[in-house]
């Protein structure tokens, strides 16, 4: 099961990882101690993200299914079937 989320994940979830690795280590030097700031909301940003454009590409499609059946129905109508 976990496997299985982290595979279809991975392209956020490596991303995040980087970014919040990156991150870390410039508040870290800038601050000079460890501290729990925003940095740390990075990768469920990412996944934010990610679902928003996931979401959208469905609808995208979803939009573009029902205007070929719309097209198809028209079709019908006029050909007299």
């Amino acid at each position: 099961m976990l496997e299985r989320w982290i595979v279809k994940h991975w392209i956020a979830l490596t991303a995040g990882s980087v970014a919040t690795g990156i991150v870390l280590r410039f508040t870290y030097a800038t601050r000079g101690q460890f501290v729990l700031g925003g940095e740390w909301t990075i990768i469920p940003v990412l996944f934010l993200v990610e679902y928003f454009i996931r979401e959208g590409k469905r609808r995208k499609t979803l939009a573009r299914i029902r205007r070929n059946q719309k097209e198809l129905r028209e079709k019908r109508l006029q050909s007299g079937r």
